[in-house]
């Protein structure tokens, strides 16, 4: 709740839903919660979370009598049928005309222009999912009318909104809502000058009005339900769950519980409809937009003070409320306190839950057969698997040799490679081309540690790509086009588009995702990997960003993006090693593609300009430090994070650390911090692939405390007895769901292919883990954590700022990386 986004969003969905329960945040308003009784919360889930009040949901091969027989015998034989129909949710009372609405909300933590802050959106209650009829296939249609307006950069709204540079990106909660008993569509813009507000709305009107004229063109619809198709086809490993949640959209309502299971019936209904009518998307624009009077227009203003106001507010109701108490009731207060705080610190009878035993984990670990040969002269990694009639492709170039002064300006790169279109194809028809015939170009960088020694890395560029069997070699088509001709210099205007966007998300992102940031600020100073890392995505990438909005310095950032397409794709940087991930009827065909594709490609030559720094150069002349940081930013919201250095992947303690950071974050830290210190969560974890061990809270009001609790958490585990014979087990189930966790057909391998994690080594982890005891938790936790110095970083209120900078070690920095003295 503390963000703009989240604010703003909140205040949409109030406006939107001006009478039913929607209108109401479900999570509590923390400032209504201090009002809310014992009384009235107990009654709340008495009725609320009762059997008779819930859905159950079942997925898989299982024979269902047997099933409802458990459900029955273990818990809804216990409870008395409840008439619950008070508790069903009514159909909004729609709106007569178009509503205004101006709300305050908080200013970003970072911003380029101070002077474009404000949010606007156009939103519109649509398609009563229970009452109307036909509203499966209609809904359906608007979804797909959604992705034609709203994405990529081909898409309507993004040429009428984006482009001109009216707003820095899209408002928060934009674009179709189907998760609730009646739809919504909501349209916007987020960073944009007070004068041009109405200009924003009066956008939003007149591209529906042109596109009510025109309706979409029938090439961009069958691109959108190609993405669909691909959807439907990809193997997930969440599919169950991803079911289950769709279901519930109208299903507790009262309505078609299978509905979400219907895409490829609806996807054929439409394009039913869309022939036996030209003009469907007109006509359906005009009914859903253009003559819904149920529309709101809600003008967001932001106020660098929010939080400060809100602070003091509570404060004042908080004070007001002690004032009233009479001495009687201050005491019960702190009875209460008290018999809450012996609560919490006796230990929980759990011996009633169902729960399984070490027993069941098997002792070796899952395997796949990965065959090894040469494509294109480069080692490729073949990985024949059950993808469902798609095949997916993977290409890693060395970026060891890249000049070091390039490195923020690879992960844009990464990140816009098929953004900027081709020397054949504009920005719009890559979009256009991508989306008709695959699923997806795109690129990551790849820095992982080995497994024997964090401070040795491999740092790569990851090309990738997937498509049904039918589209692979257009799918290679467009990848050797991206790879040779990419449009760096050339389209300045789309990189400006494309940047301002990017820094206003980035600064945004310094309150919602604090704890990224803080944990990115603690790591960094431990290994060369993590060093990397921050320089790429963490606070110096997103100072970086708003610099460049700042001095509008897009033709150096054109300019660096094309030396680094140059390296990447002409020669410099060798192909370490490629992937196929097929059907064995589609692996041929790959094969050919590939070895087309990395044949279009100049000749690897190595090395880098000469003279420069590279980043090889940079890593290797890494030193291990500790991080002692405060970062400010304009939020309510806390976060705490420490890190300490352990050792490598193959190391025989490495397990042990592994299962002491599933034992010790349920066994002490959630108990020290979340139920005693009031942190919304926290807890720990090793990481073996980058030799490290970490602790994190998030909304922690405690956040000194707080270290000293991750220092007290490394000495109580320490001393013997800490851990229970149970807690060992409930470590152990832990661990190995997190490895043993269920992998798609097309990510088996990837372990091997990314990390280099082979089948030896992740069976000799394995049996460590296995082998692993409370004695040698207690080792660990001893040898690692005791009397280590943590490499520390907190993000949180610039308005109370718990340290001084340069007192005690500490360094307090704005949101622009500079200090605060």
């Amino acid at each position: 709740m503390g963000s703009q986004a989240a604010r703003y969003s909140r205040e949409l969905s109030a406006a939107l839903f001006p009478k039913s329960t929607f209108h109401h945040n479900s999570g509590g308003d923390p400032v209504a919660i201090p009002t809310l009784t014992h009384e009235q919360l107990q009654e709340f889930h008495r009725t609320h979370y009762h059997p008779s009040n819930a859905r159950f949901f079942t997925y898989g091969d299982m024979p269902l009598e047997p099933i409802l027989k458990r459900a029955q015998e273990l818990a809804l034989s216990k409870f008395e049928r409840l008439d619950v129909s008070a508790l069903d949710v009514t159909d909004e009372v729609r709106y007569s005309e178009p509503q205004r609405v101006e709300v305050t909300v908080p200013s970003d933590a970072l911003v380029a222009d101070k002077e474009k802050q404000s949010v606007v959106s156009v939103a519109w209650l649509q398609i009563n999912q229970i009452t109307e009829e036909d509203s499966g296939l209609e809904s359906f249609a608007l979804g797909v009318a959604s992705d034609l307006l709203l994405s990529g950069n081909q898409a309507v709204f993004y040429d009428s909104l984006i482009e001109p540079g009216l707003g820095s990106g899209f408002s928060p909660g934009t674009g179709y809502g189907g998760s609730r008993r009646e739809t919504s569509f909501s349209v916007g813009l987020k960073g944009v000058k007070e004068d041009d507000v109405d200009e924003v709305e009066r956008t939003v009107m007149s591209t529906l009005e042109k596109v009510a004229e025109e309706g979409f063109p029938r090439e961009r619809v069958s691109a959108t339900l190609h993405q669909l198709e691909l959807s439907a086809a990809r193997v997930s490993t969440q599919f169950g769950l991803g079911a289950a949640f769709g279901c519930m959209t109208t299903w507790v309502h009262g309505g078609d519980a299978l509905r979400p299971l219907r895409t490829a019936e609806f996807a054929a209904a439409l394009e039913k409809a869309l022939d036996a009518d030209p003009e469907y998307w007109q006509k359906l624009i005009k009914r859903r937009f253009l003559d819904n009077p149920h529309r709101v227009t809600i003008v967001g203003k932001a106020d660098s003070e929010y939080d400060a106001k809100l602070e003091a507010a509570e404060a004042e109701r908080v004070a007001a409320m002690e004032s009233a108490l009479s001495e009687d009731e201050k005491k019960v207060i702190v009875a209460e306190a008290a018999e809450l705080k012996a609560a919490q610190e006796t230990p929980s009878d759990v011996s009633c839950l169902p729960t399984l035993t070490t027993d069941a984990i098997p002792r070796l670990a899952q395997t796949y057969v990965t065959q090894h040969g040469e494509c294109g002269g480069a080692p490729l990694q073949l990985d024949v698997q059950p993808t469902n009639g798609l095949t997916f492709v993977n290409v890693l170039f060395d970026l060891s040799g890249l000049p070091d002064r390039l490195v923020p300006y690879v992960d844009l790169f990464a990140g816009w490679l098929d953004e900027v279109g081709t020397q054949t194809l504009g920005p719009a028809e890559l979009s256009e081309a991508i989306k008709l015939s695959t699923g997806g170009i795109g690129a990551d960088v790849n820095v992982v540690s080995s497994t024997q020694d964090p401070d040795s890395c491999e740092v790569a560029l990851s090309f990738s790509a997937h498509a049904l069997n039918r589209n692979v070699p257009r799918m290679f088509e467009l990848m050797a086009d991206i790879a040779s001709s990419s449009r760096w210099v050339e389209e300045q205007d789309r990189l400006r588009t494309l940047t301002t966007s990017l820094a206003a998300g980035a600064g945004a992102s310094l309150s919602s995702q604090g704890l990224t940031y803080a944990s990115m600020i603690a790591k960094a100073a431990l290994s060369p990997s993590a060093t990397l890392d921050e320089r790429m995505d963490g606070l110096p990438q997103v100072t970086e960003l708003q610099r460049i909005v700042r001095e509008d310095a897009i033709e150096e950032v054109a300019d660096r993006l094309a030396e680094v397409a140059a390296f990447v794709f002409g020669g410099k940087a060798p192909v370490l090693r490629s992937r196929i991930s097929a059907e064995e009827d589609a692996v041929d065909s790959a094969k050919d593609g590939l070895a087309s594709f990395l044949g279009s490609l100049p000749a690897a030559a190595g090395g880098s300009a000469d003279g420069e720094r590279t980043v090889a150069e940079a890593m290797s002349s890494f030193e291990a430090s500790k991080a002692k940081t405060f970062l400010a930013v304009p939020t309510q919201t806390n976060y705490a994070a420490a890190s300490v250095r352990t050792v490598p992947y193959t190391h025989e303690d490495s397990p042990a650390l592994y299962l002491l950071g599933q034992a010790l974050s349920t066994c002490y830290l959630h108990r020290e911090i979340r139920e005693k210190g009031g942190a919304y969560g926290g807890g720990c974890s090793a990481a073996p692939l980058s030799a490290s061990f970490s602790f994190s809270s998030y909304r922690d009001p405690n956040q000194l405390k707080t270290l000293e609790t991750f220092k007290a958490a490394g000495e109580w585990a320490a001393l013997k007895g800490s851990f229970s014979d149970e807690d060992m087990q409930e470590a152990h189930l832990r661990a190995f769901k997190a490895l043993d966790a269920p992998t798609a057909p097309q990510g088996r391998g990837n372990s091997l292919f990314l990390s280099k994690l082979d089948n030896e080594s992740r069976q000799h982890f394995r049996d460590g883990l296995l082998a692993c005891t409370k004695e040698s938790m207690r080792a660990a936790a001893e040898k690692y954590l005791v009397g280590t110095e943590h490499s520390v970083a907190m993000v949180g209120n610039a308005a109370a700022v718990p340290v001084a900078h340069g007192v005690d070690g500490w360094t307090v920095l704005d949101t622009n990386g500079e200090a605060i003295q």
